[in-house]
């Protein structure tokens, strides 16, 4: 019943599960067997609504991919999945939509489209979606074809607008400063990849953690194993990482895990996170890149988005978002 793992089996993987009780789930592995209904239908998994971030994607992500001189990891291209997601979820209206333009970036991996589904959950209610030659029921363009044409004239173009209202959303917590106390990572659970990537961000130059921020990430403990072997878990830890298994951020509530300072910054770059935390720990959020979650672990602060190597993090400038907010005022 995880509603971010639902959207991803369903999504990514083509399974067929729905956003079941939890009583539900156990009386489902008791007897075998669901309901034949809901998205374990061919007819029910049919997009209904496009949502069309191709003009997006090619005018703000494309040209800065090709003039960036910086490692991707470098780029905060990763949190581009997680605020998409989020606002797709949102312009979803409730129904399974077909979502253009992701074909045209010159990579997806599986943790970008994991990232994605976390947050499409948080604000969509169904539980696929498809996007299109990425996902696995949405590639050829015959099919893609047909399913826009049983969607009609429900389309919805993805704005720079939009996606910069979305950033300021998960975000939120930007107008209370830039120190951090906590940089909360792993939800959806890292990959062995990110652990990787993790690494590789950390050894982009010698300073260690600021002793200020507390560190943490959430694993399963089958990939934590895997990171034991491969050297990842003892990289992680002597930098400074606390990782925890068997559980998530959103069951993380109270100190000593959360801070105890009110007033305190949780960093995060998980868009579901920054969308239920502040509610769950009465903290205040800020959202960013695996890059620049990092960065603030290193100098206790989380840096403006004006220095990024990648102009869409600099339509989150401060001016930006400013003009924004007073066009939605």
């Amino acid at each position: 019943g995880e509603s971010n793992a639902v959207v991803f089996s369903n999504s990514v993987l083509g399974a067929r599960t729905e956003k079941y009780a939890d009583y539900f789930d156990i009386c489902a592995a008791i007897v075998g067997f669901v309901g034949l209904t809901g998205v374990h239908l061919t007819k029910n998994r049919k997009p209904s609504i496009v949502i069309d971030a191709t003009i997006f994607i090619r005018e703000y992500i494309l040209p800065q991919i090709h003039m960036d001189s910086v490692d991707e990891k470098e780029s905060g291209i990763d949190s581009l999945f997680p605020a998409m997601g989020w606002l797709c979820g949102n312009l979803s209206d409730g129904r399974i939509p077909l979502i253009l333009g992701f074909d045209l970036l010159p990579s997806v991996s599986r943790d970008n489209l994991k990232a994605f589904c976390a947050a499409y959950g948080t604000t969509g209610s169904s539980p696929l979606f498809h996007m299109s030659q990425i996902t696995p029921e949405a590639k050829g363009v015959r099919l893609i074809n047909d399913m826009m044409q049983s969607c009609g004239d429900r389309q919805v173009e993805v704005s720079k607008e939009d996606v910069v209202e979305a950033y300021a959303t998960l975000d939120s917590g930007k107008q209370c400063g830039d120190e951090i106390s906590l940089v909360a990572l792993g939800n959806p659970h890292l990959s062995v990849e990110e652990m990787k990537d993790l690494i590789d961000i950390i050894s982009l130059d010698d300073r260690p953690k600021h002793d200020s921020v507390k560190l943490i990430a959430t694993l399963g403990r089958q990939i934590q194993s895997k990171g034991d072997l491969l050297g990842y878990t003892k990289r992680l830890e002597d930098f400074g990482f606390t990782l925890i298994n068997d559980t998530c951020w959103c069951m993380l509530l109270h100190p000593p895990i959360i801070p105890s300072n009110p007033s305190a910054l949780i960093m995060t770059n998980s868009g579901k996170y920054a969308h239920y935390g502040p509610g769950l720990t009465n903290r205040n959020i800020r959202f960013g890149s695996m890059y620049q979650c990092i960065e603030a672990a290193k100098s206790g602060r989380m840096g403006s988005n004006n220095g990024t190597g990648m102009s869409w993090l600099r339509l989150f400038s401060t001016h930006a978002l400013m003009r924004h907010i007073r066009k939605i005022r």
